[in-house]
């Protein structure tokens, strides 16, 4: 026990369009975190689709990108936990914050998190993958559409087409025939893998982060990781995206390696639209590097009415709603308090995401 657990603390929940202060609230409370005082302060607009508009920002351009909630300067300042979902924690914040000791954050990206200052001060940050199941099951309903042409025969048959042939048919082919490569194997990557595995498909990755040992501990030692993302994108049947963005990684996803991918080969990309060079994916689409490809994330959204990709039959196009259920987000405040009660009580440190340490 410490003191988390044995001394009153004071807290501050910022909420949102999707994520309300009353459920932090009851979230809280209902966890092992012993609590004083419960401050709830709401950020950003109440609609949900300007809402979205102010999170690509956050996402695009870190905690400095977009004020933080109204009140917090004054709040943060006796404050000795901040819960947050998407409300910007800059370092000219956490510079307010004379006691704070513990940041957390019921999703898994940390864009809106200066996590450095974070670690300078010696306060944890600790976060929840909220929707990983989501995505893996939208990521995986993506690979049997457009390999099989679910989504697209249904248009046709909209517009009242009877059509028996499309793009792919000369090389169309069961799912587990072909090889699904992943671009990052964490938590949905990871997520997917299971399924995937489970189905008889083939799964190979690329990970800097993991090795084969971690994978066969978390009974995915079927995954052959290959050396490279430029393997990756030459063996794969179905290239998977499932990175981190971050700056080094932003439209990192481009010609180089669209060039490398079987001409039968398809793209999908359920992570981070700023992952990619949409314009080279467009080009590649256009010159045949690929078969086609399923996004649901995009450099710029919604995506603009004359995009060209609009207007491809092998383009299957969803509006950013992967993780989008009606349990994953509403729940994330109680997954969160889940994994703070197994750290505060137990020391489990899997969701720690900086080098700072709890007493």
């Amino acid at each position: 026990m410490n003191q988390f657990t044995t001394q009153p603390q004071n807290v501050i929940v910022v909420g949102d369009a999707f994520v309300s202060p009353d459920t932090m609230e009851q979230a809280v409370r209902e966890s092992a975190l012993c609590c004083e005082n419960i401050q709830k302060l709401f950020w950003g607009p109440s609609d949900k689709q300007a809402f979205t508009a102010r999170q690509l920002k956050v996402e695009r351009g870190g905690p400095e990108a977009v004020p933080y909630a109204d009140g917090l300067d004054e709040a943060i300042a006796d404050a000795d936990v901040l819960l947050v979902h998407f409300n910007p924690v800059p370092r000219a914040l956490l510079e307010k914050a004379k006691n704070l000791k513990l940041i957390l954050t019921c999703r898994g990206g940390l864009e809106h998190i200066d996590v450095a200052a974070a670690s300078e001060r010696g306060i944890p940050v600790l976060n929840v993958i909220r929707n990983a199941e989501p995505v893996a099951d939208f990521a995986l309903g993506m690979m049997l559409c457009l390999t099989r042409d679910i989504a697209l025969s249904h248009l046709k048959m909209r517009g009242g087409e009877w059509c028996k042939n499309y793009y792919n048919s000369d090389f169309l082919m069961t799912l587990s025939s072909h090889t699904v490569a992943l671009a990052g194997i964490g938590n949905v990557g990871a997520a997917l893998a299971r399924r995937l595995l489970a189905l008889g498909v083939p799964v190979i990755a690329y990970d800097a982060y993991t090795n084969p040992e971690k994978l066969a501990q978390a009974g995915l030692g079927a995954v052959k990781l290959v050396d490279s993302l430029e393997t990756l994108f030459e063996q794969g049947d179905i290239v998977s995206l499932h990175l981190r963005l971050t700056p080094e990684t932003e439209r990192m996803i481009g010609m180089p390696y669209f060039s490398r991918m079987k001409k039968t080969a398809y793209f999908i990309n359920t992570a981070r639209g700023g992952l990619v060079d949409q314009p080279a994916l467009v080009e590649a689409l256009q010159q045949g590097c690929m078969a086609g490809a399923a996004l649901d994330v995009y450099d710029s959204e919604p995506l603009g009415a004359d995009s060209p990709l609009l207007q491809m039959d092998n383009v299957l196009l969803t509006p950013h709603i992967a993780g989008t259920t009606v349990d994953a987000i509403p729940r994330a405040p109680f997954l969160l308090m889940r994994e703070v009660d197994r750290y505060l009580q137990d020391g489990v440190t899997d969701r720690v995401v900086n080098a700072a340490s709890i007493h």
